[in-house]
């Protein structure tokens, strides 16, 4: 098993299941989002753990190459960015939960993203295609 398929195991049942929260139980979600955009502490510290998580990534894959494992790489900067972000300006982050949660077609395309791109990697890290 390469380190692109161990991540890929572990981050697309994530993705999935955010997904599925994000469409089956919209109310709750925004609740938890809106609860934590009131609290620049929360963000500042899912930055923290973003920002790990992106690094780890990173670390055990950095790899930029035209296969699907470049997914993986491109997964563990996205998640580097959005860490130092939410780190360094989290009433900014805040405030766009605030304007995304506002708009029901943005939370649905943001879920469908992540269900797809979640699907996908489950199934290269679970070798189901």
């Amino acid at each position: 098993m390469t380190n692109a398929e161990l991540i890929a195991g572990y981050a697309g049942p994530v993705m999935i299941a955010i997904a599925a929260a994000m469409l089956i139980n919209r109310a709750a979600l925004v609740g938890v989002i809106k609860e934590m955009a009131d609290r620049p502490a929360l963000i500042f510290l899912a930055g923290l753990l973003t920002l790990l998580g992106g690094l780890a990534i990173v670390r055990a894959h950095n790899v930029w190459s035209a296969e699907w494992t470049v997914l993986v790489t491109v997964v563990g900067w996205l998640a580097i960015i959005g860490g130092i972000v939410r780190i360094v300006w989290p009433d900014r982050v805040a405030s766009m939960a605030n304007r995304m949660l506002s708009s029901e077609n943005a939370i649905t395309a943001w879920a469908l993203v992540a269900l797809l791109l979640g699907a996908f990697l489950t199934a290269k890290g679970y070798a189901l295609v």
